[in-house]
C-alpha cells in the first residue's frame, strides 16, 4: 500500500529538457541557489528517482536524522518525504513543522528547507508533505562527477529477517543514516519494510555491523534481473557511528576538492 503511494506521487516520464538546461542559470540569478519553480521541480524529482538518502536537521535538536523524497507533485506544488530515522525526529517534525534537507546530488551537495510540513500515515508508517521549497542551494559545477561508492567496492552481508535467506552485494551510495545496494539476484526475495539482520560492510579495515531496515526496491535496469534496495542502518554502536561518520567526511571532503579543481 506504500509503495503504491510512492507510486501515485512519482512524475511519470516525459520528454524534459536535460538537467543542463534546467539548471542553466541567468547572468543575474545567484549561481549557487535555483529559484525557479519548474527546474527546482526537475531536480527534486530527479533526486526522487535515484533516492539517496537525505539528511534532516530539526532546529532545537543536535541530532542528525534521515529520510528519502517519495513523491514529486510540480502541478500541485507537493513534496511526500519518508518517516524520519531515528524514529525520535517524528515527534519533532510535527511539533516544528519545518526540516532543513541535504543530500549530495550528481556529485554536488544541495540543502533546502520545508515549512509547513503536514503529516501523514498508512500502515503506520509517518510520511510528510509540503509545498516544494522556494529555493535550492545548489552550487554549479556541471563538470562534478558524481561520487561513485560503487568504484570503492564496499560488500554487503546480511540475512532477511522475514525468509531467513542470506542477503549479499556491493554499495552504491553511502550516508551516516543508510546506504543504497547492488544485488545481482533476490533471492530472499527483499521488499520493503523487511528488516536484514546481522548486516556487515567493511571499510577503512573497519567492520560495521548493524541491522538494516528496507526503504525501497527497484530494478537496476529493464535488461537484466538485478535490483537496488535502499534503507537506514539500524542498532549501530558508537564506536561504527563515529568510523561511519569519519569515513563520510574523507568522502565529502574528496567531493569537495575536485568541485574546487
Amino acid at each position: 500500500m506504500f509503495d503504491k503511494l510512492k507510486t501515485f506521487f512519482s512524475k511519470q516520464e516525459d520528454t524534459r529538457p536535460s538537467s543542463e538546461e534546467h539548471y542553466g542559470l541567468s547572468p543575474y540569478e545567484n549561481p549557487n541557489f535555483i529559484t525557479e519553480h519548474d527546474k527546482i521541480a526537475v531536480l527534486l524529482s530527479e533526486i526522487e528517482v535515484s533516492s539517496p538518502l537525505c539528511s534532516v536537521k530539526i532546529d532545537g535538536s543536535d541530532e542528525e536524522y534521515s529520510s528519502s523524497i517519495l513523491g514529486v507533485k510540480a502541478e500541485k506544488d507537493l513534496i511526500i518525504l519518508d518517516e524520519l530515522i531515528p524514529k525520535e525526529g517524528n515527534e519533532l517534525v510535527r511539533i516544528q513543522k519545518s526540516v532543513k534537507l541535504s543530500t549530495f546530488h550528481k556529485g554536488i551537495h544541495l540543502s533546502f528547507t520545508l515549512n509547513d510540513i503536514e503529516t501523514g500515515s498508512s500502515r503506520g508508517i509517518s510520511y510528510y508533505k509540503s509545498r516544494l521549497p522556494e529555493r535550492i542551494y545548489y552550487p554549479q559545477r556541471r563538470r562534478s562527477p558524481r561520487i561513485e561508492i560503487s568504484s570503492i567496492d564496499i560488500s554487503f552481508t546480511g540475512i532477511s529477517d522475514r525468509t531467513g535467506i542470506n542477503v549479499s552485494g556491493y554499495l552504491f551510495d553511502l550516508s551516516r543514516g543508510g546506504a543504497g545496494i547492488d544485488l545481482s539476484v533476490n533471492r530472499a526475495r527483499v521488499q520493503r519494510g523487511d528488516r536484514i539482520k546481522n548486516c556487515k560492510i567493511s571499510f577503512e579495515d573497519y567492520v560495521m555491523e548493524f541491522d538494516f531496515l528496507v526503504r525501497f526496491v527497484r530494478p537496476a535496469s529493464p535488461s537484466t534481473g538485478k535490483i537496488q534496495i535502499g534503507g537506514f542502518f539500524e542498532n549501530l554502536s558508537s564506536k561504527s557511528q563515529t568510523k561511519l561518520s569519519y569515513f563520510i567526511t574523507s568522502l565529502e571532503r574528496v567531493e569537495i576538492r575536485k568541485q574546487k579543481a
